[in-house]
């Protein structure tokens, strides 16, 4: 993915961290030993490592743009699990991804109706699993498992509920700052095959 930095070591991952330019992630090759653990790395496959970098939004404009960035490395089948708490961005996080798919129409909350399908040259699903997660209810009506395969999923709210659709997925954390400036912060974890580049 266009997103990822390869690094040969553990000292250059920590240097790069500091200044990681447009990554959203670090890679490498090799099984995962106690220098690699202690810089941050996990295996997402065996033979790679990767390190998740965060990256700062100033705003709900830049929020968009990573949504946007994310799309082009997106495809059909694609799962993408967005947490984080109310107002974080998760909502601006997809209204992004749906521009970069080129989805018709926009893309709204989802929080009443608990999913949408926004049509487009590759079909966008928009999930809201905020209500069934207090319900303790399920997607299973939502059909995900039938329409994973043709759309690109996005489920808000998602973590602990949708991981059993697919062996690989994005999971992206999006957090708020307490500050004045409202910092906010996007983490991009890759699980599963799909997500090996090396």
């Amino acid at each position: 993915m266009s997103w990822s930095r390869v690094v040969r070591d553990p000292a250059e991952a920590r240097a790069l961290l500091a200044e990681p330019g447009d990554a959203l992630d670090l890679r490498a090759g090799g099984c995962l030993d106690d220098r690699w653990a202690a810089a941050g790395f996990t295996q997402l496959v065996p033979g790679e490592l990767v390190r998740p970098v965060p990256v700062v939004l100033s705003g709900v404009e830049q929020t968009r743009a990573v949504g946007r960035r994310l799309a082009a490395g997106l495809r059909a089948g694609d799962l993408v699990v967005l947490s984080g708490p109310l107002g974080a961005g998760k909502t601006a996080l997809t209204q992004g991804i749906g521009a970069g798919l080129g989805v018709l129409g926009a893309v709204t909350s989802p929080t009443f109706v608990l999913a949408r399908v926004h049509r487009g040259p590759l079909p966008l699903v928009h999930v809201d699993a905020y209500r069934l997660r207090d319900s303790g209810g399920g997607l299973e009506d939502l059909d995900l498992d039938d329409t994973l395969p043709y759309c690109v999923t996005v489920v808000e709210w998602g973590e602990g509920l949708v991981e059993a659709l697919s062996d690989s997925r994005l999971d992206v954390h999006l957090a708020r700052g307490d500050g004045p400036e409202d910092r906010r912060t996007a983490r991009v974890v890759t699980h599963g095959p799909r997500w090996a580049v090396l």
